[in-house]
């Protein structure tokens, strides 16, 4: 697995030989023949440390390298995401850190509010970068008169895909056990409308329906250690198999570990002091209170003790069944 290191003189010998390198800047040709390679002397380091560091959401430059510190490439942004690059060392290339590389790109500066949309340009006749990006969600927004094209991700695309990415997770998770299955969808549905018609911001919003997919990720470890689910088991092992899945599918840092404090407290209703705590709590019960046929006189105690959101209040209004009243 892949870090990603911000640039700093340390790094600069390894920029002067991935600029030198032929078969690696071959791709930049066109720009600087013959053969794409820039020179970039020793004495040009500190102005271009001076413009590319300390500059964060406007531009940014850093370095990728493996576990034991060796650099593979360089992933930079300028103009709040309006361009952008991943380049891989070519004797480094053919083993995925591209789209490892892209994917700390877009962690990184979609964690900046500031930049809403990623956009990259590069010949059409690129074909691993074009697979590369659109694997990762980009999206073709035209071709110009020199055959180039331009990707775009956008923030809000890029959340939707990582939350469809996560179901197809969870429901693997969970594979055989469709009950299970059906239970998550089921959360994550009312957890999103209710977050919906309280207008929560976006980003408490991407948290909830993370939460809500995989909040029960901890009944199958309790099952294979005790033969039994019980709650307080579930909130102890289900944070850390959701943080190794929701790291290994490029969640943010802060997200993971919010995500993981709510799976630790879904089934605890004192000291709630969130809306995004409130609403899982809410969304969990609105499908629990049908799965396991409560009483009216169960609801009505769960509806006072645990219900706070208007639209909760009127979505246990509608779907409490029948025969309770």
């Amino acid at each position: 697995m892949l870090t990603l290191i911000p640039a700093d003189r340390e790094h600069m010998p390894f920029r002067q030989a991935l600029l030198a390198d032929p078969a690696t800047m071959a791709y930049n040709a066109p720009w600087s023949p013959p053969d794409g390679t820039v020179p970039f002397p020793e004495s040009a380091w500190d102005a271009w440390l001076a413009k590319w560091t300390n500059h964060e959401p406007e531009r940014f430059c850093g370095y990728v390298a493996t576990a034991d510190g060796t650099p593979v490439g360089e992933i930079c942004w300028h103009g709040h995401g309006a361009g952008m690059g991943v380049v891989i060392h070519a004797s480094h290339r053919g083993k995925g850190y591209g789209a490892e590389a892209l994917q700390l790109l877009i962690r990184r500066a979609f964690s900046h509010p500031e930049i809403s949309r990623l956009e990259n340009q590069f010949e059409s006749a690129r074909a691993a970068a074009l697979h590369t990006h659109l694997n990762a969600g980009f999206v073709q927004a035209g071709t110009d008169a020199h055959g180039s094209l331009t990707l775009i991700l956008t923030r809000a695309a890029h959340r939707e895909r990582l939350l469809r990415r996560l179901t197809d997770a969870m429901c693997q998770w969970e594979r055989g056990v469709p009950d299970r299955i059906h239970h998550l969808i089921k959360v994550h549905g009312f957890a999103r409308q209710i977050g919906q018609m309280e207008l929560l911001d976006e980003d408490t919003l991407f948290i909830l329906e993370a939460a809500a997919l995989t909040h029960d990720i901890g009944i199958r470890p309790a099952i294979a250690q005790t033969g039994a689910c019980p709650g307080p088991l579930q909130e102890r092992l289900g944070p850390p198999e959701a943080e190794t899945m929701l790291h290994g599918l490029h969640f943010p840092r802060e997200v993971i570990d919010r995500v993981c404090f709510l799976i630790g407290r879904h089934h605890t209703t004192q000291g709630v002091d969130a809306p995004d705590w409130q609403i899982l709590l809410e969304a969990d019960f609105l499908v629990n209170m049908i799965e396991n046929h409560m009483s009216g006189e169960a609801i009505d105690a769960c509806r006072d003790r645990v219900f706070r959101t208007g639209e909760g209040l009127r979505l246990l209004h509608w779907i409490r069944p029948p025969q309770h009243g």
